[in-house]
């Protein structure tokens, strides 16, 4: 029976937990990144949430890149003191708190769904209480927004660039699909605008019609309808788990060589 091929749409450097857990079913994930990470125009507002971490009751992070690019930059100053102890941390989704591990943040809040709406109107703060967010140049506003209406006081700092469409792409992708694609992963909304900018620049843009759309949740599978394309699976649950889950109980028919309906 053949392998079916997924591909992959996120950056290398956080492409492996999902890989290696499509391998595990069966799957051959294929790596093309439609982002890339940069790090921010200027560190100035890193540095100067850095220096003032202690002075926050929360600090919300709403993706696995800020906290890499977070704690990067804090090694890159040379600090080496304790985390604050009365600093309370919270993660957008699992993805982003076992980053939060990574770097020795232990149980952060998560909330019960992986989305920015429910971070803002389930972060277990009290009005007046300062929140610092990290966040990515172009991420969606609204956790800050909720937050906010809820009276908390909320200060954003961008940690990084999301570069879409990286030229350095285009003939991996070309490459990826003249071998054969089964099923395409999108995680982000950003994934979804970089794919569809490579896909445009190798002529693929309308190749889509036999290959399985599977989106990680809501707001990613709007901006793939906002494109023009079908979803074909919205992941049960907002995750690399709900990834996996969604293209598990289709691998019969990826093997078979999927088709939509």
């Amino acid at each position: 029976m053949r392998t079916p091929r997924v591909l992959v749409l996120r950056p290398v450097d956080h492409a492996g937990a999902l890989a290696t857990r499509l391998r595990a079913i069966g799957m051959e994930p294929v790596v093309v990144p439609a982002v890339a990470i940069h790090p921010p125009a200027a560190w100035d507002g890193v540095d100067a949430a850095l220096d003032r971490l202690a002075l926050y009751p929360w600090v919300l992070f709403t993706s696995a890149s800020g906290v890499d690019t977070f704690f990067a930059r804090r090694r890159a100053l040379g600090v080496t003191d304790a985390l604050p102890a009365t600093v309370r941390w919270a993660a957008i989704g699992p993805g982003t708190a076992a980053a939060l591990a990574g770097v020795g943040v232990s149980d952060p809040w998560v909330p019960s769904r992986y989305l920015g709406e429910a971070a803002g109107d389930e972060l277990p703060a009290s009005p007046g209480q300062r929140v610092l967010r990290i966040r990515g140049e172009v991420a969606s506003p609204v956790a800050t927004v909720r937050l906010r209406a809820r009276g908390l006081v909320v200060d954003e700092v961008v940690a990084y660039r999301t570069v879409e469409a990286p030229p350095e792409s285009d003939g991996p992708l070309q490459r990826a699909w003249d071998e054969g694609i089964d099923a395409v992963v999108f995680t982000s909304a950003s994934t979804v605008r970089g794919f569809a900018r490579l896909a445009q620049r190798v002529h693929i843009d309308d190749a889509l019609g036999g290959v399985l759309i599977v989106a990680i949740g809501p707001v990613t599978a709007d901006a793939v309808r906002g494109m023009g394309w079908q979803v074909d699976v919205v992941a049960p649950r907002y995750s690399v788990d709900g990834i996996i889950e969604a293209i598990d109980e289709r691998r019969a028919s990826l093997a078979a060589g999927y088709t939509t309906s």
